[in-house]
């Protein structure tokens, strides 16, 4: 017991010092919170090895559980009743509380505490090990998709090939491209980006091999190109799905050897440059369609790797949404500490389809309109507060009802849920007063609050 560090939580002042009394002369460091609100915000300042609460199961324990379900590094958790039970502990994330007596509270305590091997310097031996987060030239995460992503990053980098990087938009490409290269033997060369369906059809030749002096009217002097200046690094061509079909037959002949030619010049030069590209499109059907060339296809994906899209890594959403907050006191200057585990909540069932670039602004958005010390569910887009993560409000109907189909409709759960949230954060998170409009009792409010 010496050393472990207990926050006890009670409403009881007179229970607080009783537990704060005998737990520290067992040896324990103790502190005390009134609330569950209190005692969550006090965690991520002061991890404890045990959490003892003495609130009532539906009106506080269950809402204090479910916050220590979600923290990075998650304490024991033990809940006294005042009526007879055993005294046994247990994780706080293993299926839900225990019990305790009433009688006797710091012996009890000191007893869960041995069951459960928490170690004289408070570590629990049982504990779970909890992903490291992953910093990777600029990328971040720490679930299994992460981990996947960068082994196959950097294995593509090792390898002087083209590469193709596929999925959604907001998923970071340019991310893992700049990965690609700093990983690669041309990382002391050059990285230049251009994004493809952004240069007009008639610019594109002058914009990626150049242009001599006189060439056309307004050249007044000679303009090296993109390729020129990507010269022994790496060139990533976004979105090249969305380039014209004029300009991947001269962007074949520059990838096959390349050679190439600035507008205006007789003589071809020889450059030398790794093409990463990217796609948020299914090039193999675009080529089938005719709207994209076979053998640039085959030319480009030598290498392929997949971006994942964000919703559902509920690990990553965590990490990210957090450094992204961490952002915000930098560039914007807010003062927002944290999130609430509500909100944390609603980002894991959200389903992003901006992906990582949603998530920043949406964390952007909540820490400028925020009220309080944390980010709670009534400081998200009313967008993300939908349990199908699509924007609240009535469904427009482009189409006559008997055609319009049933997959934007959802489950009466669901919208159950999205009202709850919404009343919410109207009422700026006050679960009383959100109580009092729903007509139901706190405690079924905080059971409809917390993920079964």
């Amino acid at each position: 017991m010496q050393g472990s560090k207990i926050l006890i939580v009670d409403e009881s002042d007179i229970a607080r010092t009783q537990l704060e009394q005998g737990l520290s002369d067992a040896g324990a460091v103790v502190q005390t919170a009134a609330s569950a609100h209190d005692a969550l915000a006090l965690l991520p300042r002061w991890p404890a090895d045990l959490v003892v609460s003495g609130l009532p199961w539906e009106v506080g324990s269950m809402a204090l559980c479910a916050g220590i379900r979600a923290a990075a590094r998650p304490p024991a958790f033990m809940m006294l009743s005042p009526r007879p039970a055993a005294p046994v502990a247990g994780d706080g994330h293993d299926g839900g509380p225990r019990r305790a007596e009433g009688a006797a509270l710091p012996a009890a305590v000191v007893q869960a505490h041995e069951a459960l091997g928490l170690s004289a310097a408070g570590a629990r031996r049982s504990s779970p090990p909890v992903p490291d987060v992953l910093r990777f030239h600029g990328m971040l995460g720490c679930g299994t998709d992460m981990r996947a992503l960068i082994e196959r990053l950097v294995r593509a980098a090792r390898v002087d090939v083209p590469v193709l990087l596929s999925g959604p938009s907001g998923t970071g490409k340019e991310l893992a491209a700049r990965a690609i290269h700093g990983e690669s033997a041309r990382r002391k060369g050059p990285f230049v980006a251009v994004n493809c369906g952004g240069v007009p059809e008639s610019l594109w030749e002058s914009e990626f091999f150049g242009y001599t002096a006189g060439a056309f009217s307004g050249a007044n002097r000679s303009r090296e190109g993109l390729f020129a200046a990507a010269h022994g690094g790496t060139l990533f061509l976004d979105e090249i799905g969305e380039m014209p079909l004029v300009a991947q037959a001269k962007l074949l002949r520059a990838l096959e050897g390349g050679w190439m030619r600035p507008v205006g010049a007789v003589r071809e030069h020889q450059v030398d440059v790794r093409i990463v590209a990217a796609t948020h499109r299914n090039l193999a059907l675009a080529a089938a369609r005719g709207r994209f060339r076979d053998d640039l296809l085959y030319r480009l994906d030598v290498l392929t790797v997949s971006l994942p899209g964000l919703a559902g890594r509920c690990d990553d959403i965590t990490v990210l949404a957090r450094h992204f907050l961490r952002a915000c006191h930098t560039e914007m200057g807010s003062a927002v500490d944290g999130f609430e585990t509500e909100a944390l909540h609603v980002l894991h069932g959200y389903a992003f389809p901006g992906n990582v670039r949603e998530l920043r602004n949406i964390v952007q958005s909540a820490a400028a309109f925020a009220r309080g010390p944390r980010i709670g569910v009534w400081d998200l887009p009313e967008r993300v507060c939908r349990p199908d993560g699509r924007a609240q409000g009535p469904v427009a109907c482009a189409t006559p009802p008997d055609q319009a189909g049933t997959s934007d409709l959802v489950t009466l759960e669901e919208c159950k849920r999205a009202y709850v949230h919404e009343v919410l954060r109207r009422v700026r998170g006050n679960k009383r007063a959100a109580a009092r409009i729903l007509g139901i009792e706190r405690r079924t409010l905080y059971r409809w609050l917390t993920p079964s």
